[in-house]
């Protein structure tokens, strides 16, 4: 199992929470973006704060992931805000949302 983070506004939420799963929204970028340590997600959303980020986030999902589905789904790694991040193409995000196992969600 792997487990990823994303910190999402109240839209994103209510998105979410009509489906249960994870797609790109208008006017936003075409792919998802998971960091992998909750240390990397916390620093995130602090700095976030000191930014002012409008939407602000206001939720935090906790997403466990098959490992050896999630292997399968074309993706990359990246650095994002200095800390290992993963990247999900909204082209391949259909076939992400099959590999996860549970999403837990906590109130920033």
């Amino acid at each position: 199992m792997i487990t990823l983070y994303r910190a999402i506004s109240r839209l994103e939420k209510q998105d979410f929470d009509s489906d249960g799963i994870f797609r790109t929204g208008q006017n936003t970028l075409e792919a998802k973006q998971f960091f992998k340590s909750r240390d990397a997600i916390n620093e995130f959303v602090s700095n976030s704060i000191l930014q002012q980020y409008d939407p602000p986030y206001e939720y935090l999902l906790i997403i466990d992931i098959d490992k050896e589905c999630f292997n399968n789904v074309p993706h990359s790694n990246m650095i994002l805000d200095g800390f290992d991040a993963v990247n999900i193409h909204e082209d391949h995000l259909l076939t992400f949302n099959k590999c996860v196992i549970f999403v837990e969600q906590e109130t920033i």
